[in-house]
């Protein structure tokens, strides 16, 4: 038993310590060092530093911009044991040299999560230590040149991988993904650079993609659960493979058992310049989560694919949807497809949760509206947000709504609009 002025904290092993001061910044860390002999150089075995926007905020007051490396170089300096985890994400890095002999420190001190954010103009060549880190489980990247020497052999224990504003080649990134075969998350945010991404990864589970990219190839990747493609721009040529146009059934048939899928609005237009069918040849069986960006509902193309997304995916238990008030031509052909009796091979049983964003009250969306109430049995809540704030058009559209035939005596539904709080019906 301890007394009762005894110092509890200060008697527990010192892997629990070293744990409790993970949750600090390495300002706070370090201060505890005084505190008594037992706690003098528990901060100095922490497996994890983190340099980033908490500890530049408590540097500052105390340190000049230009002296903030040398802070991180006794850090470092006074450090005992293996550095499990290192992050760097400063506004100010200093020069080029300094990061580089910063990660050849922690390339020496057997580092598994390594993540490099650099708020520089120029992108930071990444130094040919990185790539001797052949133990890295994780590795996050920004503003960096990927270059790797030509003995470079992939990271064989890699789990996850995010890339943001990473300069690197078509070539190198799919020799980069083909020589990570533990590879099970991709993370990908490229405004230039990537043209044709080639995706061999037999683990991955999860894949984020977002950038001005012409083409995609998910050559092997049977293990998809959540894939999420942001194409940003409109591309009038994009290819599935190289030499062949993009095939929106060849895409889905490439990620069998998906289970959440993202498109936005340029990747949707991509997918219906190559045709639509009324339903894809292979089901969806495993898809639970349907997220579509800025959609118009005026536009044939674009809800032929929204349907057929929802005709193949028999399991759907949650569709979000954000509208987009694109320019509405004929609409006569869409609200023809979104007739009720056309559905009665297709009920949604598992459909429990609708979002649906910016809604305007176009006669397709209320159609679209309508054809979920109907279909769904097992619906829970549907939050349309409403995007007109003249309160007489909001009117017509709750009126409209609550005459719609709804399949479940459970379904509530939630308005929103940009001047009230939600109401529910």
């Amino acid at each position: 038993m301890f007394s009762s002025n005894s110092d509890i904290i200060s008697h527990l092993p010192s892997n629990v310590l070293q744990e409790i001061l993970m949750f600090l910044s390495i300002q706070d860390a370090v201060r505890t060092s005084v505190l008594s002999r037992k706690w003098r150089y528990i901060w100095a075995e922490l497996p994890q530093l983190v340099f980033d926007d908490t500890f530049f905020r408590e540097s500052i007051r105390t340190v000049k911009n230009n002296k903030l490396i040398l802070t991180i170089y006794k850090v470092l300096l006074l450090h005992r044991g293996p550095i499990t985890k290192f992050t760097l994400s400063l506004p100010e890095l200093g020069s080029c040299t300094d990061i580089d002999q910063l990660i050849l420190f922690v390339a020496n001190n057997g580092v598994q999560e390594f993540s490099l954010r650099v708020w520089k103009p120029d992108c930071y060549k990444l130094p040919s230590s990185l790539f001797s880190c052949l133990q890295l489980e994780h590795l996050d990247l920004r503003s960096c040149m990927f270059k790797p020497p030509r003995v470079f052999k992939g990271f064989s224990r890699l789990l996850s991988l995010t890339l943001c504003e990473v300069v690197i080649t078509d070539d190198v990134f799919s020799n980069l993904i083909s020589t990570c075969p533990l590879l099970e998350t991709l993370w990908i945010e490229m405004s230039t650079s990537l043209d044709y991404l080639e995706i061999a990864a037999p683990n991955l589970t999860f894949l984020y993609c977002e950038g001005i990219f012409r083409g995609i190839d998910l050559k092997t990747t049977p293990y998809l659960e959540e894939v999420s493609i942001i194409l940003k721009e409109y591309r009038k040529n994009l290819v599935f493979k190289e030499g062949e146009p993009f095939n929106l059934v060849m895409l889905l048939e490439s990620i069998p058992v998906i289970e959440d899928l993202q498109f936005d609005h340029y990747y949707v237009k991509c997918m219906a310049a190559s045709g639509v069918p009324k339903r894809l040849p292979t089901t969806l069986n495993f898809l639970k989560v349907l997220r579509l960006c800025e959609i118009c509902f005026g536009a044939l193309d674009e809800v032929s694919v929204v349907l057929c997304l929802i005709r193949s995916s028999p399991n759907l238990q949650e569709i979000s949807i954000q509208a987009y008030p694109g320019e509405t031509a004929a609409i006569d052909p869409i609200l023809d497809l979104l007739e009720v009796h056309y559905w009665s091979d297709v009920p949604l049983k598992q459909l429990c949760k609708v979002d649906f964003g910016n809604v305007s009250g176009t006669r397709p969306e209320l159609g679209f509206i309508k054809l979920l109430l109907a279909k769904s049995p097992m619906l829970k809540k549907l939050l349309i947000e409403l995007d007109s704030e003249d309160v007489a058009e909001q009117n017509r559209i709750l009126r409209e709504l609550t005459r719609f035939r709804r399949a479940s005596p459970r379904a509530e539904i939630i308005f929103e609009n940009p001047d009230e709080d939600s109401d529910e019906d």
